[in-house]
């Protein structure tokens, strides 16, 4: 894949998560929400296309930074791409569905789940527009940390 294709997503999704860090700090609340519909919508997004284009994840192997990574994707994952991805859809929707909770109770382990998500693709590099998941895992730090206690 030419390096030329993900300049434009890069720079869109590392604008993006500055933003989220001032609005993660900044409206806290707004910042949860915001996420919530963006967890949301990308597991839709990976569900659909986990069960109708499986094979464009496997992209994705190009651009992990470890070998193991790299070797799992073009192995295990190529094997099993739609329940994996399909797995991987409904815990980004719990996300969501918990960021957009009334209640704290359910919110703050949907941030949790949020930033070690984001954590989690990192390593995928260029193909997770590095180092933007890791500063959307900042803003949503941030959301935990202003978020009222109790609500």
């Amino acid at each position: 894949m030419n390096p030329k294709e993900f300049l434009t997503p890069y720079i869109i999704a590392n604008v993006f998560a500055v933003l989220m860090i001032l609005i993660g700090w900044k409206k806290p609340r707004t910042g949860k929400i915001i996420w919530g519909f963006i967890f949301l919508a990308a597991g839709l997004f990976n569900l659909f296309h986990g069960i109708t284009k499986p094979d464009a994840y496997l992209a994705y192997g190009e651009q992990a930074v470890f070998p193991f990574l790299r070797d799992f994707i073009n192995g295990t994952f190529s094997h099993m791409t739609t329940p994996i991805v399909a797995l991987i859809a409904v815990g980004q929707m719990m996300i969501g569905f918990f960021l957009l909770y009334r209640s704290n109770r359910l919110t703050r382990p949907g941030i949790v789940g949020g930033i070690l998500f984001l954590i989690g693709i990192a390593p995928l590099g260029i193909g997770s527009a590095f180092p933007s998941s890791l500063l959307m895992a900042a803003s949503l730090i941030l959301i935990y940390i202003h978020l009222p206690s109790r609500e």
